[in-house]
């Protein structure tokens, strides 16, 4: 498939997710470069897939799924997948890093981690943070990816939680004073600790996201030292990452940045990828400033469950047609009626303005077939034009989609829009 071909489905979402890691640094060139960057990452990602849509292993499909979502693709389908490699595993013998990850697969398949198929990934990860350290489930690191993923699933801070948090200030504080350290393991620290911080509720909240703070800037400061000294951290792509990433989510602006992303974006190979799929799965979302546990704030289109329901029912769908940007392109015509139709619930947005275009003919539209499925062309005759930047981009109930129109399955009493618009990107 061509990079343009690509973009279409992939590049609005990440553009989206870009402008809102405030505080991102480098010029409007390098943010470019880096999008493209993220753009053929998550395409070599998607290549790499079996013919299941999984990376084999269920944690790093997990880890696979999260990576993906935070880059704009829909992941829902793995979830099945997912809850037979746990059942194969037995959860009981999964160490805390692995649910940690299956929590984050689970919540980037849009599935509740507390109620997954049969599983509670919520009660057994903190069971096994109560042993820690144990065998397989004793490095710091794994700590705090278990703390960012129990902070990711919105469950509730109890005092065991809070005790957990602790233990990371603790190892985070001591760490400030020495000078050997993990980089990779401060910045998940770090991470863990900022998604706590945001979380924190209750009368104590100001004396613990003070104390919180403390040991963030305390981190940051490691970092942003080491990062003085070695902009690629001993040229070390996953650690470059996860720094680049801590930094973004304690809102430390650093002279370096540029540095160290100009260098990543250095280190894609031809094909797309990082040195290898784990390496990949770590840059990609740093590469447009996306944290971990930023799963837990993408919306979860309202799409069919089939396992969850009885029975098909009929759901109606609006659909509309705006030229955001009126100018000769759209050869003068004006956007149809909405029209509303009928349709099973489940029905994909492709086969929805299919419906819409037997009522009205301007609804009318062609596509171009990709490895990722259809990527509209035109509608009511007005095409799309990459030269100029001119695309159909989809929404649901004002929001833009992150899948095509194959896989996007709008609810019942949505408004599905299509709108063509300039994108301004180069």
């Amino acid at each position: 498939m061509s990079a343009m071909n690509f973009q279409l489905l992939t590049l609005l979402a990440i553009v989206a997710l870009f402008s809102q890691a405030t505080g991102y640094c480098g010029t409007r060139l390098l943010r470019t470069s880096i999008t493209r960057a993220a753009v053929r990452a998550a395409e070599w990602l998607r290549n790499e897939q079996d013919e299941n849509g999984t990376y084999g292993l269920g944690h790093v499909s997990a880890f696979a799924f999260n990576s993906l979502r935070l880059t704009g693709h829909s992941v829902e389908t793995g979830a099945e997948h997912l809850n037979a490699e746990i059942i194969k595993a037995d959860i009981g013998s999964l160490t805390g890093g692995r649910v940690a990850l299956y929590i984050l697969g689970a919540l980037a398949t849009c599935k509740d981690p507390s109620n997954f198929y049969d599983f509670n990934l919520i009660k057994s990860l903190k069971d096994k943070l109560t042993k820690f350290p144990q065998l397989g489930f004793n490095h710091p690191f794994q700590y705090s990816l278990a703390v960012m993923a129990l902070c990711s699933s919105n469950a509730p801070l109890e005092r065991k939680t809070l005790g957990h948090v602790n233990e990371i200030l603790k190892k985070v504080e001591n760490e400030s004073h020495t000078a050997s350290y993990h980089a990779d393991t401060l910045a998940m620290q770090i991470m863990a600790l900022t998604c706590i911080k945001k979380s924190i509720k209750g009368q104590k909240k100001k004396a613990l996201e003070k104390k919180i703070q403390k040991a963030v800037n305390l981190g940051c400061r490691k970092l942003v030292k080491a990062q003085i000294n070695d902009s690629t951290f001993g040229e070390n792509e996953v650690t470059a990452a996860l720094a680049s990433q801590a930094l973004l989510a304690a809102g430390w602006k650093t002279k370096r940045c540029s540095t160290t992303l100009r260098w990543l974006v250095s280190r894609q190979k031809p094909d797309g990828s990082f040195i290898n799929l784990l390496s990949t799965l770590y840059v990609t979302p740093a590469l447009i400033g996306a944290l971990p546990h930023d799963v837990k704030n993408i919306a979860c289109l309202r799409t069919t469950d089939v396992s969850d329901q009885q029975e098909q029912q009929n759901i109606t769908v609006c659909v509309e047609l705006k030229f955001v940007n009126t100018n000769k392109y759209t050869k003068g015509k004006t956007a149809p009626t909405t029209e509303c139709v009928t349709v099973a619930n489940g029905t994909n947005a492709y086969d929805i303005l299919k419906e819409a275009a037997k009522k009205n003919s301007c609804y009318a539209f062609t596509t171009q077939k990709t490895s990722y499925g259809n990527s509209v062309t035109s509608i009511c005759g007005v095409q799309r034009r990459p030269v100029d930047k001119f695309y159909w981009m989809i929404y649901v109930d004002e929001k833009s989609a992150t899948t095509g129109v194959d896989d996007l399955r709008p609810g019942d009493g949505s408004t599905l829009s299509f709108r063509y618009k300039q994108l301004h990107w180069q």
